[in-house]
């Protein structure tokens, strides 16, 4: 039987995310995001024990410009003598975010100044343009070698032009342009201990104050799908767009049916609403954060979630941290059917998924 797991890597607070599908013996390969620069040594080696023949990746994809999304990637690209190569790369530089692209003085990204040192294909699915969703007609659908298809939920024309004019600071954000500014992205609940049923159902019916930050709302998040198995891959997407993104692809008026969704921006309270939990009928919900910085997951997402997840879901966190564990309690499993799933604790932000 062929094969479609995700390995959620150790990026710290950040995504970076290592997919194989395919032939169990010679899987194909993407990666999507870099995790914060702790990453590269996960990567390194993983790279490392790859074959000779295996090392060539169908794609990589980096989300949007986030330290914690590309620190594990710009290490990457600086290693002398990197083992392997991508045969296509998607990201939005600052040339992608205009309708009509500037190819002209190179803005000095370093992410973009490593695609073309290394001489990989840059968007070349799309022609080498943007990578977004068109303002009518049907989502972008790519399909690669043995047919993984991956379907563009965002980002849309409106999330790269609110991006261009900020472009610089969000650089500077991402530590590549000087110091990275503390975070901003506030709790609003929170809860010391276990959680109690109580907490639990006031989070989950508060109010959804949607993320606003311009370099989350352009990620490129995407419906993969191979052999019959389904996956949402969100990176820091906006939970509006996601959900309209998501009811454009229903089928038969019902929920888009999925074997794994990824919470956005690791399970902020502003990028996973109920509105989205509607369109989707999921069994996993994979957390890729260690809460270090932003206190991620926020106690509202994994409400919305536990509640309107339908019952027999598993949450699965990469890192056990004060604000995973809380969501270990058997009262609330059994109330919202939902059970919990960590890493062993010689492999802390490392866990697979097998769909």
């Amino acid at each position: 039987m062929s094969i479609f797991r995700i390995d959620m890597l150790p990026g710290r607070e950040g995504d970076c995310l290592w997919i194989e599908y395919g032939d169990e013996v010679r899987p194909r390969r993407i990666l999507i995001d870099g995790g914060r620069k702790l990453a590269w040594n996960t990567l390194k080696e993983r790279f490392a024990s790859l074959p000779a023949d295996q090392r060539k990746f169908e794609l990589l994809i980096l989300s949007h410009v986030d330290a914690d999304h590309i620190e594990g990637l710009l290490a990457m690209l600086k290693a002398p003598d990197l083992p392997v190569s991508f045969k296509d790369v998607w990201f939005n530089g600052h040339r992608h975010l205009e309708r009509v692209e500037s190819l002209g003085a190179k803005q000095g990204e370093e992410f973009t100044k490593g695609i073309e040192a290394k001489g990989w294909d840059w968007n070349a699915a799309f022609d080498g343009k943007s990578v977004v969703i068109p303002d009518s007609g049907e989502l972008p659908v790519k399909t690669l070698n043995d047919g993984m298809q991956l379907t563009l939920l965002s980002p849309t024309w409106p999330k790269l032009e609110t991006l261009e004019p900020v472009w610089k600071e969000e650089l500077r954000k991402a530590g590549l342009l000087g110091a990275e500014e503390d975070d901003t992205d506030s709790v609003i609940v929170e809860s010391l201990g276990a959680l109690t049923a109580e907490e639990v159902e006031e989070a989950a019916q508060s109010d959804f104050e949607p993320d606003t930050s311009a370099a989350n709302g352009s990620s490129i998040c995407v419906l993969a799908e191979f052999d019959g198995r389904r996956a949402v891959l969100t990176g820091d997407g906006h939970a509006p767009l996601l959900a309209a993104s998501l009811a454009r692809i229903r089928s038969n008026g019902g929920p888009v049916a999925l074997d794994a969704f990824k919470l956005s921006h690791h399970g902020s309270h502003g990028t996973h609403s109920v509105e989205l939990m509607k369109e989707i009928s999921a069994r996993r919900f994979l957390v890729s954060t260690d809460g270090s910085r932003h206190k991620h997951p926020h106690i509202e997402s994994i409400a919305r979630t536990v509640k309107h997840g339908g019952g027999g879901i598993e949450l699965i966190f990469n890192y056990e941290s004060m604000h995973t564990s809380k969501w270990d309690v058997g009262g609330l499993k059994n109330r919202y059917g939902y059970s919990t799933i960590y890493p062993d604790a010689n492999t802390a932000g490392m866990i697979r998924t097998e769909l």
